[in-house]
This record gives C-alpha cells, structure tokens and sequence, in this order.
C-alpha cells in the first residue's frame, strides 16, 4: 500500500471516528436534557393542573397561558363559557397525577420547540375527567398552549393514552 493511500485512509478513519464521536456526544446531551425536561414539564403540568381545577377559576388558567393559547382565547365571552362547563364538575376531590413527556421539536424559527403533553385523571363532585395539558417552554418558562377537560360520562371508558398527542 503506498503511502499517500495510507494517508488518505487515516485521514478518513479520523473523520469517521470524530463523527461518531460527535453523534454519541449529541445522544447523550438530548438524553440527559430530555429527563430534566420530563421531570420539570411534568412538576409544572400537575402544579398548573391542580390550581386551575381546584377552584375553577380562569385567573389561574390565563396567568399560566402561552401567547398561542391567549391568541385562541381573545373572546372572553368564549373563556368564560368553557370556564363554566369546567365548573360544573363541581370541586376537586382527588387528583391521580399525570402520565406524559416533553419533546424537544427541531427546526421552527428558534432552532428548536420545548413542548409537552401530558394526561391526567381526577374526580370532582360531578363525576370524574381526564384532563389533558400540552405546554411549551417560552423563554426559560412552561407556558399552557392548550388545556382539555373530558368529562367521563361512563366510568370504566378508555382513556386517552399520551402517544395520541394532539397537534401542537
């Protein structure tokens, strides 16, 4: 073999390992990043949960709100007419927790999206719901981009799994 090929593999085998390296590197910092972000998004998302449904009030939904979710929201006649049907769940008994995770979406004017989707059950005096929070990170915050409350008329029905996560 002569010595300019051996040259030339060398140099191709230094690329290959140093993208290998790279790629590796990449994996294991959106890893370690997407566990931190599970276990904020989902703190955020049981927090935000349990003070909007404990008392039904839309202070705590729109002090929590994206600017995508308050853009939705511009008819306060609407906000408070979905704030009523939420009321007449009745008062917050217990809380089971919620069962989701944060994305980290590429691409987009920023480089990247934070989001999350999470799906939680509860019983109130009315019945039991499951409700539905997506979220997305603005600015070093979780913001709500979109809350979704399922009134369980027959106890028993299926559940909405996380996997089926509405379009963000």
């Amino acid at each position: 073999m002569s010595p300019s090929l051996k040259k030339i593999l060398r140099r191709i085998g230094l690329v290959c390992a140093t993208a290998l390296l790279s790629i590796v590197i990449f994996v294991s910092v959106v890893e370690y990043n997407g566990r931190r972000l599970d276990k904020e998004s989902k703190s955020y998302a049981d927090a935000a949960i349990i003070a909007i449904t404990s008392h039904w009030n839309e202070k705590d939904l729109i002090d929590r709100a994206s600017p995508q979710f308050l853009a939705m929201m511009k008819d306060p006649a609407a906000l408070q007419s979905m704030m009523g049907f939420f009321e007449s769940l009745g008062a917050l008994k217990k809380y089971e927790g919620s069962k989701g995770e944060a994305r980290i979406d590429f691409g987009g004017p920023h480089g990247y999206t934070l989001t999350a989707l999470y799906v939680a059950r509860a019983d109130f005096s009315g019945g039991q719901a499951q409700i539905t929070i997506s979220l997305i990170k603005i600015d070093g915050a979780w913001k709500i981009l979109g809350f979704w409350v399922t009134k369980h008329f027959f106890p028993g029905l299926p559940e909405t799994k996380p996997e089926q996560r509405p379009k963000i």
